[in-house]
């Protein structure tokens, strides 16, 4: 299990002087009060009482993304009653075992349809193993980790494929077998591949670490011919050749999907001290800290991969996953975009922004749970045996 020392909730703003597990010093810890009352505010907002995660700004649909999100969250802020909550209807309602015999989970569900897509997803796929693990460990409860176990075999099955002799994370099981596939390189996180080596000991999550850093760090310095300013797209298509070329009908800019990566890789700097990881957010960081001094103490929502502004609009979602980043750097932009979260924080509905945009207050929230861990760590996941 992982070692854990549990931090309780201190009510009060840390203000302090200390090394960063991301690297340099940091002079300002995470409001841990914040996390608190913003998790509160999300569970009264979008988690409903049976356990559904709902998306008020679609319909109050679901998607697997928002369970396991949620689940993720409960777990790292040692919250079982919400955990157990949120894994009932989980498993009742997008396990996909009675439909197509593995244990992902569906994509999409609706209200008075239920499940609309039985495709599964494979970021939550990943997130919600990470929070079965976390879960087994926190709570000394092995049946969390029998869970995960069958979740990990099924997602390196039907979720990852070899391509051009490396292996990969595919998007969900919908693209095995083409010869040409889609990738969100936001979906790829090394750090999950490591706990899930070491719960399993299958080399392929190893393969999957190096097929994850190859990509990243080809994708970043060029894309479909482009040379590359250190951004991601969204998505791209892999070639069975090994070419990185557009997808037709995805996007291809740095935006709401590929804000996550300096986040997915900032949990491998993190905790295990990863040098591509450091290489990748100390490029974020720079790119960051430009555009911040550029654009008058702001940057965008949206870029293109070249690095010009797609669409001028800030969103705390994309302040939020680069903290990561900023954290590893210690950039000076780093206290503007905490203050930026801060300010932004409706002490009414206890939530971000928008208080019907579970996608930014689900970010926000890891972003801030995970910049709390480089100052106040709560979970050693180097010390993880879940076998």
């Amino acid at each position: 299990m992982w070692i854990i020392r549990v931090v309780g909730v201190i009510s009060v703003l840390v203000v302090t002087c200390t090394a960063s597990a991301y690297g340099p010093r940091i002079e300002i810890d995470p409001a841990v009060d914040l996390i608190a009352r913003a998790w509160s505010g999300y569970g009264k907002r979008f988690i409903q009482q049976d356990g559904r995660v709902q998306r008020p700004r679609n319909g109050g649909d679901t998607v697997s993304e928002g369970q396991a999100y949620a689940l993720l969250i409960a777990s790292l802020l040692d919250d079982r009653k919400t955990f157990d909550r949120v894994l009932d209807w989980t498993e009742r309602h997008l396990s996909r075992k009675g439909r197509t015999g593995d244990h992902l989970l569906a994509w999409h569900w609706e209200p008075g349809k239920g499940v609309t897509d039985w495709n599964s997803a494979s970021d939550a796929d990943l997130d919600y193993a990470l929070a079965l693990i976390t879960a087994s460990a926190r709570w000394h409860d092995p049946r969390y980790a029998r869970k995960a176990r069958l979740v990990m075999s099924d997602l390196l099955d039907l979720e990852t494929e070899m391509i051009n002799r490396r292996r990969y994370l595919l998007p969900g099981s919908w693209r095995k077998g083409r010869d040409s596939y889609i990738i969100n390189p936001s979906y790829l996180s090394p750090a999950h591949f490591r706990i899930f080596f070491a719960c399993t000991g299958d080399p392929r999550w190893n393969d999957l670490i190096e097929g994850s850093y190859h990509l990243i760090e080809t994708v970043s310095k060029s894309f479909a011919g482009v040379p590359g300013v250190g951004l991601v797209p969204d998505w791209l298509l892999f070639t069975a050749d090994g070419a990185l070329i557009r997808a037709e009908g995805f996007s291809d800019r740095f935006s709401w999907d590929a804000i996550r990566t300096p986040w997915r890789l900032g949990m491998d700097a993190l905790w295990f001290g990863e040098d591509r990881a450091r290489r990748y957010l100390d490029g974020m960081s720079d790119f960051y800290t430009r555009e911040w001094e550029r654009r008058g103490g702001r940057f965008f929502a949206e870029y293109t991969y070249e690095g010009t502004p797609a669409q001028k609009y800030e969103r705390v979602a994309a302040y939020a996953m680069s903290l990561s980043a900023l954290a590893r750097s210690n950039s000076p932009v780093l206290t503007g975009v905490l203050e930026k979260l801060r300010n932004v924080f409706n002490k009414e509905t206890s939530l971000f922004e928008d208080s019907d945009d579970y996608y930014t207050n689900s970010l926000v929230l890891l972003a801030l749970i995970f910049y709390r861990e480089g100052t106040l760590p709560t979970v050693d996941p180097r010390n993880v045996v879940c076998r």
